[in-house]
């Protein structure tokens, strides 16, 4: 797992918490409850869009209706956004509706309207998959201390059918993270509050009708969420670290005994593996994680979380005023990145510099193009991750100018692929002889910085890139690739 940045979005002094996160039309969007306190009061839900992969941020959306707004969601069915979210009118919890408002474009939103046939069950986090809207939603009594999450289809994503329950009883199952892969496998990571609030992991397949359940006992955890990057599967949410202590303070909901951290995690059959925390601050209110897949990277994700790592510029209380984060995160395990096999020209000096260098020809002999020799994976010399590196320092020398490369790649009979790149010079690329990329690097080169999708022939490929080396400056690429879905 590879985190390649984390920023803030939120600093003005309210409670923000509960994001959700999605791609729409080629932007980013993050969505959050903003509130006076963590539960009741007035709140009322925001959407953010950013149209340069998260480096800033503009409102596009305040989401109200009749009460206290509640935990928010995005998901689309591909022509509208919906920003999803319950309400809860004047305090009464057991009376919540869940509903939606919706946009086709971004900018011009629809009211949020509560759903039809949803009854109190809360819709927390809907997907779409092959024309219809599905749903994991849960409901609690007030008079017994026990929950249910049943099943609901929608053909337009307001009208919903209560289709069958999942699980009910004295665990308390409630929130429940659903993912649709396009292949129709269904992961979701649901919620319990009974016992030490272990959660249950559980698959099916379209259409749904059935679902196989584990529970992961090595783990608590709660306000889940789950996504896959390509055979393995990940978990995420508020962690307790210390399992008995952690349970009594999820109880308590009070942040006394705080043990909890943002805990990302494997899941190897039935048993979870650690991967990293977030930021985490000081107090037990955090996590909750909205996971979007990048549109042209499935192993790469846009992930928001809330949290009160850091302190609001005003000086409110830190604890009980956190903020909405998103991490850019990478989940390369068992990855084969092309590392052997390349041709190398020697560093040429051509007059424009990169701009005016052309697809090149390894039979060009003003070019000189040799095999690049292989060295061994223990290399480790330079910075984290070089074992991966297509390694140019020898042609390069400390010196300015162009190094050419080129490389036959054997993609079977797909006809379409993914190449994903990552360079610390300026560069261009050629497919099978025609230009398909030209950019800026960045310092250093990072995994997967740029994704193309191409049309490829059957059989072997031609990749051919030229890297200007910034002075001498630049070390090499990374390129992967995979077959496009």
């Amino acid at each position: 797992m590879i985190i390649r940045s984390i920023r803030r979005i939120t600093d003005d002094a309210r409670h923000n918490a509960f994001p959700g996160a999605c791609w729409f039309k080629g932007n980013i969007y993050i969505s959050y409850r903003q509130g006076d306190v963590h539960g009741g009061g007035i709140a009322r839900i925001i959407v953010l869009r950013s149209r340069d992969g998260g480096i800033s941020w503009e409102h596009v959306a305040v989401v109200c209706g009749p009460g206290s707004m509640g935990d928010t969601h995005l998901y689309t069915d591909g022509e509208r956004l919906f920003a999803v979210g319950f309400c809860v009118p004047e305090g009464k919890v057991t009376a919540c509706a869940s509903g939606a408002a919706s946009t086709e474009n971004g900018d011009e939103w629809t009211n949020w309207t509560r759903y039809e046939g949803t009854g109190s069950y809360i819709l927390w986090r809907p997907e779409f998959f092959a024309g219809k809207h599905y749903c994991a939603a849960y409901t609690w009594s007030s008079k017994r201390p026990w929950g249910a999450v049943r099943w609901f289809e929608s053909r337009d994503g307001r009208r919903w059918r209560n289709v069958r329950e999942i699980h009910s009883g004295e665990e308390r199952p409630s929130e429940c993270h659903l993912e649709i892969l396009p292949n129709g496998h269904a992961a979701m990571l649901m919620r319990c509050d009974g016992g030490v609030f272990h959660p249950y992991m559980c698959t099916s397949e379209h259409p749904f009708a059935t679902w196989k359940m584990r529970k992961l006992t090595d783990i608590t955890l709660v306000g889940a969420a789950v996504w896959t990057a390509g055979d393995d599967v990940y978990i995420g949410g508020r962690w307790c670290y210390e399992p008995e202590t952690g349970a009594r303070c999820l109880e308590r909901d009070d942040g006394a005994d705080n043990v909890a951290q943002i805990g990302i995690f494997r899941v190897d059959g039935n048993r979870t593996v650690f991967q990293r925390v977030l930021p985490s601050g000081p107090w037990f209110d955090l996590s909750y994680l909205g996971v979007a897949r990048y549109p042209d990277n499935p192993r790469r994700f846009a992930i928001s979380f809330y949290s009160d790592a850091v302190a609001p510029a005003c000086g409110v209380d830190q604890r009980t005023h956190p903020d909405i984060y998103w991490a850019d995160a990478l989940f390369l395990r068992g990855v084969e990145f092309l590392r052997d096999g390349f041709r190398v020209s020697k560093r040429i000096s051509p007059v424009g510099g990169l701009a005016a260098v052309g697809c090149p020809d390894t039979k060009d002999a003003s070019l000189a193009f040799r095999e690049l020799p292989a060295r061994p994976r223990t290399d480790y010399s330079g910075f984290p991750g070089e074992c991966d590196l297509v390694l140019l320092r020898h042609v390069i020398e400390g010196k300015p100018g162009v190094v050419c490369l080129a490389r036959d790649i054997a993609v079977g009979n797909a006809r379409r692929i993914r190449l994903h790149m990552g360079y610390d010079g300026a560069v261009k690329v050629w497919w099978n002889g025609a230009e398909v990329f030209a950019g800026p690097g960045t310092k250093p080169a990072f995994k997967d910085h740029t994704s193309l999708a191409l049309e490829s022939r059957p059989g072997t490929n031609r990749l051919t890139m030229a890297l200007d080396t910034d002075g001498g400056n630049a070390q090499g690429v990374f390129v992967r690739w995979e077959k496009a879905l």
